[in-house]
Parts: C-alpha cells; sequence; structure tokens
C-alpha cells in the first residue's frame, strides 16, 4: 500500500503559467513518484493539466482535467515497489483504454476501469479527464468475488454503484477533521466500489446495509440543493425506487423529504435577502423565486427557522458594516 494512500495525503498541481518542458517535467516526476506509473506525453502537445487530489487515511482520491493525449504504464520492473493498491478510473470526457492481464478495455465519459496495482498494465487518454479513487487491494478483497480477476475491468455507465459513487465523492467537503467521521466515509467509498466492480454475495449483503443508503440519500440531496422544485415523485425516477423508499431515507436521517426542502428554500430565501444583487426585490417576489407559492406560509417559517421575518433580515443587510 502507498505510503501516500496510507497516510491520506493531499496535494494539487497544474501546469498552467509555467513553460511547457517544466510543465511535461512536474507532470512525470508526479506520476512516477506519486502515482507509481510511468508517464509519456507527446511534448508538441499542450500541456494543460489540473490535479487535485484530496486524501483520507486508507484513501485517495483525484479529479484530472487536461486535454492531453497521455500514456500512463505499470511495467513489470516496476512491482518490485511492492505497491498493492487498487485504482477505479472514471472517464469526465475522453476514452481511457486499459490494457491489464490479457484483457482489453475502454471506458467513455461516465464508464470506469479498475488498474490493480500488482499487475502489468497500460493506460491511454485521449484527453486526460478522469476522477480516479485509490484504495488498498485488501479493503476491497474481502467484499468482492475475485480481485485479481477484475484487473483491467470495464464498468458500464448504468452500474448504479458507479453513479453513486460519484455524486458522493463530488458532495464530500475538502477536509473532513473528525477522525470518527473520516472512517465512515473510507467504509461508504469501500463499499461503494465494491458493488461497482462486482461484490461477492455477502460482501453485496454488507455494503448495502453499510453504505448504499447514505451514499443514496446523499445523492438526492446533492440533486435537491442543484434544483430545490425537483418532486419526491422525480427524484425517486431518477434514482429507480419508490417515493416510499426516498421517505423512509430521510426518515432514517431523522427528518422527511419534505423539511429537508424547505430548509433548502428557505436557506436561499435568506442568502437572496442578504444579498445586494436582490436588493430591488420584494420579500413576495423572493419568496416566489425560492420556491414558495403562499407568502404568509413562508413568512411564518422563515421567522420560526431564523427567530426573525424577513423584512428584519433585509432591513439588517442594509445597515453599514
Amino acid at each position: 500500500m502507498s505510503s501516500e494512500v496510507r497516510r491520506g495525503a493531499s496535494f494539487e498541481l497544474t501546469t498552467n503559467g509555467v513553460a511547457p518542458s517544466l510543465g511535461l517535467s512536474q507532470l512525470r516526476e508526479l506520476f512516477e513518484t506519486k502515482v507509481q506509473l510511468r508517464f509519456d506525453a507527446d511534448p508538441d502537445q499542450r500541456i494543460d493539466a489540473r490535479m487535485t487530489v484530496h486524501g483520507l487515511p486508507g484513501l485517495r482520491y483525484a479529479n484530472m482535467v487536461s486535454s492531453m493525449n497521455v500514456s500512463l504504464e505499470r511495467p513489470t520492473q516496476l512491482l518490485s515497489d511492492r505497491e498493492d493498491d487498487v485504482c477505479l478510473i472514471l472517464s469526465t470526457g475522453g476514452p481511457i483504454a486499459i490494457a491489464q492481464r490479457n484483457k482489453q478495455s475502454q471506458a467513455n465519459d461516465g464508464e470506469a476501469v479498475l488498474l490493480v496495482y500488482r499487475e502489468p498494465a497500460v493506460l491511454r487518454f485521449h484527453a486526460m479527464n478522469y476522477v480516479a479513487v485509490r484504495v488498498p487491494y485488501a479493503a476491497l478483497a474481502p467484499l468482492t468475488k475475485n480481485m485479481a480477476a477484475d484487473a483491467g475491468r470495464h464498468i458500464k455507465r448504468d452500474t448504479v454503484a458507479l453513479t453513486l459513487l460519484e455524486t458522493y465523492l463530488r458532495s464530500l467537503p475538502i477536509s473532513i477533521a473528525d477522525p470518527q467521521l473520516r472512517g465512515v466515509v473510507t467504509t461508504h467509498v469501500y463499499d461503494l466500489m465494491a458493488l461497482a466492480i462486482g461484490a461477492s454475495r455477502e460482501g453485496t449483503e454488507i455494503a448495502v446495509q453499510r453504505s448504499l443508503k447514505a451514499a443514496r440519500l446523499q445523492a438526492i440531496k446533492a440533486a435537491l440543493v442543484n434544483d430545490r422544485d425537483l418532486s419526491i415523485h422525480e427524484i425517486a425516477r431518477s434514482q429507480a425506487v419508490t417515493p416510499r423508499y426516498v421517505q423512509k431515507l430521510f426518515d432514517e436521517a431523522g427528518t422527511t423529504f419534505t423539511e429537508f426542502v424547505l430548509a433548502l428554500r428557505l436557506e436561499a430565501a435568506r442568502a437572496m435577502l442578504l444579498s445586494p444583487r436582490y436588493s430591488h426585490w420584494t420579500v413576495a417576489a423572493i419568496s416566489q423565486e425560492a420556491g414558495f407559492g403562499d407568502l404568509s406560509y413562508f413568512n411564518r417559517r422563515f421567522k420560526a427557522r431564523y427567530e426573525q421575518t424577513p423584512s428584519d433580515v433585509r432591513a439588517q443587510s442594509a445597515l453599514p458594516s
């Protein structure tokens, strides 16, 4: 297991604003020292890469954005470093081809491939846009059917656990200080990866009970943050579950679908009341924009939540600082 992954190290690299030769050198060093893959790219192409890596103990997930065509290789000679991680690489724009264990696979946008570090491999990117999740082999092996045989595997776009994993990772805060929460997040990622790759019967039972519900609730909340007007039926349809199941997820979290949406709408209204951008809007217009059809109901719920009326909040925002 990589010491970087073991420690949960985070880092960032961008080639923007540096000379092409220096940028290429930085990328080569990054991949060879921190990712343990040999890096090869045509120096005549545009060198435009931005990589952000977030780490938790036993877990590292990276986001890469680049138009570059790149080859990454883990040749037999590198296996002596005894790295024993597993990396799920999800394409976010541009195909990813992998050759590993006598398999050749390609992932297009929204699909993924699995890199197993204990096996030689070659990866080719046409536009290096991806999200990668790297974890110890030993963390997934007990949950899966045959991890070694999954090397080089292609995971389809419509794999539910893969979609939930991507949403879950994107919704995580940049840093998590609470050690217990860090452990919970890492466990959820392990479970979702196992389900996406192909969990054993026992592994599926464990992952579903331990993590799938949490990840699905997180995906639903993320969708509602993006669009407060989604109905519970629309959410259920997008998640391929029943409205009752959606409501049950919120019930188990100590709230309801309605109360969660209400909180989002109230916070949106409060943000608009405090913003100079909406200073010429009436309270009624702001309440409607936030999703309230009844002004008196909005006023009651706003005061109950913030112990101030919408007009009070607006008046305070207008005071000189």
